[in-house]
């Protein structure tokens, strides 16, 4: 389907987008949050050819429903969007044309419930209720190692220590994201795109997405199925969190008695909450990247600039 360059999506019209109607928490106000993303390739020398892919749309579920969409790039071309294997809204474009910059900024609003609070985290559900759930079409690339999560037994080690005799899974879950941020330092720099779980856990150090690849490759390794996610964080304490200037990434088990996939950050060491945006899910970074392509030329010399801006609306 082709849309103009600048195109808008306003959830309670796009009849593609699954509803959830029967979901309590819509029946009351949720908090409404707006995000920019922003981001801007400059090249040294002319590029042409460029063919991106990007997942910047945020996703409905029972407790999050997307208000509206707006998408721009400069230059200008046509997009086309359609969901990907995990039903994340991917939209594509080409430039042919020769352009010394690319702009791409997506602006969204988000009304967001908090699925569980303190008093109701979703203990009760054994690891051995899980034997089924590994059998189950839906669960089974989560319980798999993939391009960045690697199950090793360095891992699986590290796995049953921070377990620590627990036979809940959702307190599993739990005290995996706290060995993470515990262990682990935050350094923005030291790791690549491209670095797996494996090489993260051997340096003790990354940034959001490594935490998650560790946390994802620890719950598999004991057989919790367990996903990426990318979205975005609104501090409303203003700097006291991290990766709120950014794309976000946290982790998600899936605990099949209590109402499905519950999100764990462990570069902030919190339970998802409705300050929390999803914008997509798969097996590690490589299924959910916000923006990915390949170009022509570009030279040695080339920058990128990105900006995310979460505010609440009044």
């Amino acid at each position: 389907m082709s849309m103009p360059t600048t195109s808008s999506n306003n959830s309670s019209s796009n009849e593609s987008r699954e509803r959830f109607p029967e979901n309590p928490a819509l029946d009351r106000p949720g908090q409404r949050l707006r995000i920019i993303h922003r981001t801007v390739y400059t090249y040294g020398e002319p590029a042409n050819r460029s063919s991106n892919q990007l997942r910047l749309c945020p996703r409905d579920s029972p407790w999050q429903q997307l208000r509206f969409f707006l998408l721009t790039v400069r230059p200008t071309a046509p997009l086309q969007h359609f969901e990907d294997l995990n039903r994340n809204t991917v939209h594509r474009f080409e430039i042919a044309e020769n352009h010394s910059n690319l702009f791409i900024e997506s602006h969204s609003v988000v009304e967001r419930w908090s699925k569980i609070d303190v008093e109701a985290f979703p203990y009760g559900c054994s690891h051995d209720e899980l034997a089924a759930c590994r059998r189950m079409e839906r669960c089974h690339d989560f319980l798999q190692g993939s391009r960045y999560v690697l199950l090793d037994s360095e891992i699986w080690r590290a796995a049953l220590d921070a377990q620590d005799g627990s036979t809940d899974v959702f307190q599993t879950g739990y005290q995996i994201m706290q060995y993470v941020y515990e262990n682990f330092r935050y350094d923005p720099g030291a790791t690549q795109v491209s670095t797996n779980s494996g090489e993260a856990f051997q340096h003790r150090h990354g940034v959001c997405q490594d935490f998650s690849h560790v946390c994802i490759a620890m719950c598999r390794s004991l057989g919790i199925p367990a996903r990426y996610v990318s979205g975005y964080l609104f501090d409303p304490d203003h700097d006291k969190l991290r990766g709120t200037q950014a794309s976000h990434a946290w982790f998600e088990i899936f605990i099949p008695e209590k109402g499905g996939w519950y999100g764990l950050d462990p570069t902030n060491n919190k339970v998802m909450n409705r300050d929390y945006i999803t914008v997509a899910v798969g097996r590690d970074y490589a299924d959910v990247s916000p923006v990915e392509g390949d170009f022509y030329g570009g030279g040695a010399h080339r920058q990128l600039e990105v900006s995310v801006d979460v505010q609440r609306e009044a």
